[in-house]
C-alpha cells in the first residue's frame, strides 16, 4: 500500500508564476532581486522531477531554489517563528518535503514542512505534506491532528485520505472506512481509495463486501490492471491457493507486459506459505524478463523473511547491478550481509558505494556497524562519522563513536560522543551504559575485579569465606600479583579454570599471533585449521567459507587439534554458517538464567564434515564438533578422546595494569548434553598424531 505524499497545487502555482510573473502571484518586494527567477526555476525543474520519480535530481535543484530563497529573505536560514512572504517563497521547501517524503525519509521531510509552515499563510496541503512525513516516523497521533488541521482550512481530499490511513494503522477500521468513502466520493477515479476500503473492510470481518467492491470495479474497468490487483489481495483474504493461482494466471495472460503481477504473486505466496509457488512464480518472471529490478527485489525479501541472510543478499545484489543508483536495493543487500555476519562482504560493498554521494545515512551505518564487530574502531568512527553528515540528529550513530573511543580505552573522547548523544536524546542506553562504564574504570583496581568477581563467578556461593577473601581487594592501590594471590585464594577448589593472567604472561598472551584461521583448497576437500577461538575468528572462517565453490560437493574439514577453546559467540557463529535452523548451545550461569543462540535458516551444506580433535581439544572447540555432531547427519569426528571441558568464562582486562582474569562464569549445553567431568568421543580414533594420520579415513570416505 503505497502514502500519498502529493502537494501538487501548491506546486502548480509556483509554475504558474515561473511563466508568468504576474504581480498577483507577488507583492513586488522580492520579485525585483535577482535571485526571485533563479529561485522560481529551480523550484519548477526540482517539483517536475519529483513528479516524474526522479528524486535525487529534484533534491538538488529544491536545495538551488532554497539558496535563492535564502538571499532573498536572509531571515528564512534560522527561521523559529512565523513569517509572513509571498507564496512562492514557501515552495521549495514544501517541494523537499514532498521529494523527501518519497524517498522515505521522513524525518527530512519534517525538517523542510516544518519551515515551509512557518512562512504563512498556509495551506491545507502542506499540513497533509506533514501528516505524511509524521505518519512515515509512525507518529500516528500527530499525524491525524496535522491532517484534521489540513481539514480545518479546506476540503482536500488527500486529507481524508490521509487520516483514513492513520486511523487504519490504528486499528480504527470504522472510522477509517468512512475516511476512505469520503475520499472516494471526491475521486472516483483513484484506485488507492478503494483498495483501503477494501482492506478495512476484510478487517472488519466484512468479505462478501469487500468482494463485490472489486468485483464491481472490474466490471467498471475491466482493463484496469490495478482493479484486478486490489482482488488479488482480497482473494488472498480467503487463504484458498488454487482460487489465487487462477486469479493470477487469468492476470498475466490479460496484462502479459504487467511484470508486477509476478512481484504480487511471489508476496502473496510467501504471505500463504507457499515457498514453492513462490520461487516458481519468480522463475517464470525472469524467463520473462530478467532486467525487471523489483522481482529479484520480492524474492530477496523472501529469503530475508525466512532469515536466508546470504540468499537474500545474492537476489539484492541483482537489483543493485540493474539499478545502481537505486539506494534501497544497497541498503536491503547492506542489511541482509550485515544480518548474515558477512562483516567483511558488507565492508567492501559499502566501502565502493560510498565513493559516489550517498543520500541516506543507513549505507554508512551498516558499514560502521560491521567495522565495529571486526574490532576495527578506527573505521567505524569514521563510518559514523559519514552517518552523522547525512543525519546530524542520529544518536545512535554518536553512541556508536562513544562506544568505539571506549573501546580503544580513550575514555575522555567516549565521555564526549556520550554527552553529544544524550544532548540529542536523553534516554540512549548505550551512551548511558558507557557514562556508567567509565565512571567505573576510574575507581580502584581492586574494588573494580572484586565487583567482576562477584557478579560473575560461577561457584561464589562455593566457597564459605569468600566475603572475607574478597574484602582484601579494598586495599589501595594493589599490584597485578596481590591481586592474583587473593582471587586464587578466592577460587573453588574444584576449579580448574579460572585463572589471573599479569605481566610477562599477559604480554605473551596479547601479543599478536599467527594466523588463528588457515585454508586450504585440496580440491575435493576444503580443508581449515583452526587453532583458537578468538573474537574475530568466525569472520576469517566465514570469509574463506564464502568463496568455496560448489560446496554441496566437497568434504569439509575442520581441524581443532590442540584448539583449548576460546571466543564462545566465535564458535556458535561458525555454527550458525554450517547448521540450518535450531538453538546451536545454551549458556546456564549460576542464577539458572540460560541465554540461547540460534542459528538461522541459512546455511552452507558440505557432501561431508569430518573433525579432527585431540586431548587438547576443549571448551569452544568442544561446543562447535559437540553442535555440529549432534544437528547434521553428515558429521564423522576423528582422533582421540577431547578434553572435557563444560564451562565457560567471562573476562576482566585492565590493559594499563596488564591484568586479564578468566573467571568460570557458566556451564554450556548442546541439546540438553554438557561434557563437564566427561569428554567427546570420536567416531573413529586415531593412534597417532599427524595430519597425514588423521587424514587418511577422510580420504579413504569413510
Amino acid at each position: 500500500m503505497k502514502k500519498r505524499i502529493l502537494i501538487r497545487v501548491s506546486a502548480l502555482v509556483v509554475i504558474i508564476c515561473a511563466i508568468s510573473m504576474l504581480g498577483a502571484c507577488s507583492t513586488g518586494v522580492y520579485k525585483e532581486s535577482i535571485h526571485w527567477e533563479e529561485m522560481i526555476a529551480n523550484n519548477t525543474k526540482g517539483y517536475l522531477l519529483v513528479d516524474k520519480g526522479r528524486y535525487e535530481e529534484a533534491i538538488e535543484y529544491l536545495e538551488e531554489a532554497v539558496e535563492h530563497a535564502y538571499e532573498i529573505e536572509p531571515a528564512l536560514v534560522d527561521l523559529d517563528r512565523e513569517i509572513k512572504l509571498d507564496e512562492p517563497m514557501g515552495a521549495p521547501f514544501n517541494n523537499l518535503s514532498w521529494a523527501y517524503n518519497e524517498l522515505e525519509d521522513y524525518e527530512k521531510s519534517l525538517e523542510y514542512i516544518g519551515k515551509s509552515l512557518l512562512i504563512v499563510p498556509n495551506r491545507d496541503m502542506e499540513y497533509v505534506n506533514k501528516g505524511n512525513a509524521l505518519y512515515g516516523l509512525y507518529r500516528y497521533e500527530e499525524a491525524l491532528e496535522s491532517f484534521n488541521h489540513a481539514l480545518e482550512l479546506g476540503d482536500e481530499k488527500y486529507a481524508y485520505y490521509g487520516k483514513g490511513r492513520v486511523l487504519f494503522d490504528l486499528e480504527r477500521y470504522e472510522e477509517a472506512l468512512e475516511q476512505f468513502d469520503i475520499y472516494i466520493g471526491l475521486d472516483d477515479a483513484d484506485m488507492d481509495g478503494y483498495e483501503m476500503k477494501a482492506y478495512a473492510l476484510l478487517w472488519l470481518d466484512r468479505y462478501e463486501e469487500a468482494s463485490k467492491l472489486v468485483d464491481g470495479l472490474i466490471r467498471e474497468e475491466p482493463d484496469n490492471y490495478d482493479a484486478y490487483r486490489i482482488k488479488a489481495a482480497v482473494l488472498e483474504d480467503l487463504d484458498d491457493l488454487d482460487i489465487l493461482a487462477e486469479h493470477y494466471n487469468g492476470m498475466i495472460d490479460k496484462f502479459p507486459d504487467h511484470m508486477d503481477v509476478y512481484v504480487q504473486m511471489i508476496k502473496s505466496y510467501t504471505t500463504m506459505g507457499d515457498l514453492d509457488r513462490a520461487k516458481i512464480s519468480y522463475d517464470a518472471a525472469i524467463q520473462k524478463d530478467k532486467n525487471f529490478a523489483d522481482i529479484h527485489i520480492a524474492m530477496g525479501d523472501v529469503y530475508m523473511e525466512q532469515s536466508m541472510y546470504v540468499q537474500a543478499a545474492k537476489y539484492y545484489d541483482h537489483a543493485v547491478r540493474l539499478n545502481p543508483q537505486d539506494e534501497k536495493s544497497m541498503i536491503n543487500k547492506l542489511r541482509a550481509l550485515y544480518n548474515g555476519r558477512r562483516n567483511y562482504q558488507c565492508i567492501a560493498f559499502g566501502d565502493e558505494v560510498m565513493k559516489r554521494k550517498v543520500n541516506s545515512s543507513l549505507i554508512p551505518w551498516f558499514t560502521g556497524e560491521c567495522h565495529f564487530d571486526l574490532d576495527q574502531y578506527d573505521e567505524a568512527i569514521q563510518a559514523m562519522e559519514r552517518v552523522i553528515e547525512l543525519d546530524s540528529e542520529d544518536d545512535e550513530a554518536y553512541a556508536m563513536i562513544a562506544y568505539s573511543y571506549f573501546m580503544m580505552e580513550d575514555y575522555d573522547l567516549a565521555e564526549e560522543f556520550c554527552e553529544k548523544t544524550l544532548e540529542i536524546y536523553s534516554g540512549n542506553s548505550t551512551a548511558l551504559r558507557i557514562q556508567d562504564a567509565i565512571l567505573d574504570s576510574r575507581k580502584p583496581l581492586g574494588e573494580r575485579v572484586k565487583k567482576f568477581f562477584r557478579d560473575n563467578y560461577l561457584y561464589i556461593s562455593s566457597v564459605p569465606d569468600m566475603d572475607e577473601i574478597l574484602s582484601k581487594l579494598d586495599k589501595e592501590n594493589m599490584t597485578p600479583a596481590e591481586i592474583a594471590d587473593i582471587i586464587g585464594q578466592a577460587q573453588y577448589k574444584r576449579d580448574v579454570f579460572t585463572s589471573v593472567i599479569y605481566g610477562e604472561e599477559y604480554d605473551l598472551l596479547t601479543a599478536p599471533s599467527g594466523q588463528d584461521v588457515i585454508y586450504e583448497d585440496q580440491g575435493s576437500i576444503a580443508y581449515f585449521r583452526i587453532h583458537e577461538f578468538n573474537h574475530n575468528t568466525d569472520d576469517r572462517f566465514i570469509e574463506e567459507l564464502d568463496r568455496i565453490a560448489d560446496p554441496e560437493n566437497k568434504k569439509l574439514v575442520i581441524d581443532l587439534r590442540g584448539n583449548t577453546g576460546g571466543n564462545m559467540d566465535s564458535a556458535n557463529h561458525i555454527l550458525d554458517a554450517l547448521l540450518p535452523e535450531c538453538v546451536t548451545s545454551m549458556l546456564i550461569e549460576r542464577d539458572g538464567y540460560a541465554d540461547s543462540y540460534y542459528s538461522d535458516a541459512d546455511y552452507v551444506p558440505f557432501k561431508q564434515i569430518y573433525i579432527l580433535v585431540d586431548g587438547y581439544t576443549a571448551s569452544a572447540s568442544e561446543l562447535l564438533t559437540m553442535g555440529l555432531g549432534t544437528y547434521l547427519p553428515n558429521v564423522t569426528i576423528i582422533g582421540q578422546d577431547t578434553y572435557g571441558k563444560g564451562v565457560g568464562q567471562r573476562v576482566f582486562e585492565d590493559k594499563q595494569n596488564k591484568l586479564m582474569i578468566l573467571a568460570v562464569n557458566h556451564y554450556w549445553n548442546v541439546r540438553q548434553n554438557n561434557i563437564m567431568n566427561s569428554y567427546i568421543s570420536p567416531d573413529i580414533y586415531v593412534k597417532g598424531s599427524t595430519l597425514e594420520e588423521y587424514m587418511k579415513p577422510v580420504k579413504a570416505g569413510r
